[in-house]
């Protein structure tokens, strides 16, 4: 019974995966603030980096290949998330709130 709770293997990360994904796809189609999509969307990423680095590491059985992939996947999803929070800091100081449905409304 111990030795099934120690031994983590590629179906648990790919559940771990899967339900972190499922939960940034369910705040971006639902949330009409913009900051809880960009946040959603990182969520979606990390999912992402976390598939790369148990796939790499079931596929290779090194983790130099799979930690270079995650790396890189992970520094590009922060660069992304970083230039979604200063084009959402603009559009808070010209409208004064960040809610999609109200800012497409001002347009109109």
């Amino acid at each position: 019974m111990i030795n099934a709770l120690v031994n983590i293997g590629l179906a648990h990360f790919l559940i771990l995966s899967l339900i972190l994904f499922l939960t940034g796809l369910l705040g971006v189609l639902i949330s009409r603030n913009m900051l809880r999509t960009v946040m959603s969307l990182f969520i979606m990423s990390v999912s992402a980096v976390i598939n790369f680095a148990a796939f790499g590491y079931y596929c290779d059985k090194s983790m130099e290949n799979a930690n270079m992939i995650s790396v890189f996947v992970l520094i590009f999803a922060v660069i992304q998330t970083i230039i979604a929070l200063v084009i959402l800091y603009k559009i808070y100081q010209a409208n004064e709130f960040l809610d999609a449905e109200k800012i497409k409304d001002k347009e109109n």
